[in-house]
């Protein structure tokens, strides 16, 4: 399995497959919703990186507004009335901007805890999500589920523990190179992993020598090829 987010590439293809989607995002966190993981279709990292600075505190359909409920899957239509959805601020600003209309989350837990987010998106050239199609994805939702928390975060786990105990890095320099991975840019790197941009370089100098590369390019390529041996 691709290290780290080949689980979330598939359930975005599935989604593809199942219904009809223009964009998805599927986002991994930790308990206080810190991002640990992203993999976007059609979501490019300026559209991620807006609603993390600040625009997610107005979104209706924040996974937070759903921690204590049962809800798996919910849409923008379902949360609100559709005219009421685009009077909203974070319509008007954020979702109407980059050029989609309708919107439809996916929540996975842990323990009772909300760890991955997988939202699909809809132009105005797709309807509103149906309650047929919700359905199918509350169908589907207790088997990602169980992939992700069975199959794919313990193999995730065991995939660094094995780079650290290989290369001897520190907890930092792992969640770097877990970044690193996902083939994010030194800018979205430093704001997700709440450091300076020098004390991010001086962290990947320290991996690049311990991994004995020279590059990010060099660092992936050796990765993720010891990985899937």
């Amino acid at each position: 399995m691709e290290f780290p987010n080949e689980f979330q590439n598939q359930c975005i293809a599935l989604m593809q497959k199942m219904i009809g989607i223009k964009a998805a995002r599927f986002l991994i966190t930790d308990p206080h919703m810190h991002k640990k993981g992203f993999v976007g279709y059609n979501v490019e990292s300026k559209m991620e990186e807006e609603y993390h600075q600040g625009l997610e505190q107005l979104d209706p359909m924040h996974p937070s507004n759903f921690e204590n409920s049962d809800e798996t899957v919910i849409s923008s239509n379902t949360v609100m009335p559709h005219q009421n959805w685009l009077k909203t601020i974070f319509y008007q600003d954020f979702i109407k901007p980059h050029g989609y209309v309708h919107v439809a989350d996916m929540f996975f837990r842990n323990h009772g805890k909300i760890i991955a987010i997988l939202t699909v998106l809809r132009d105005e050239s797709l309807p509103e999500f149906s309650r047929e199609e919700l359905e199918i994805l509350r169908k589907v939702q207790p088997f990602l589920e169980y992939s992700l928390n069975s199959i794919y975060l313990p193999a995730r786990i065991s995939e660094r523990e094995y780079v650290r105990e290989t290369y001897d890095l520190t907890n930092r320099e792992l969640d770097v190179l877990e970044y690193a991975l996902t083939g994010a840019d030194n800018k979205t790197m430093v704001k997700h992993l709440d450091m300076s941009l020098p004390t991010l370089r001086t962290h990947l100098q320290h991996i690049y020598q311990k991994v004995d590369v020279h590059s990010t390019s060099e660092l992936i390529a050796k990765i993720l090829r010891e990985l899937n041996h």
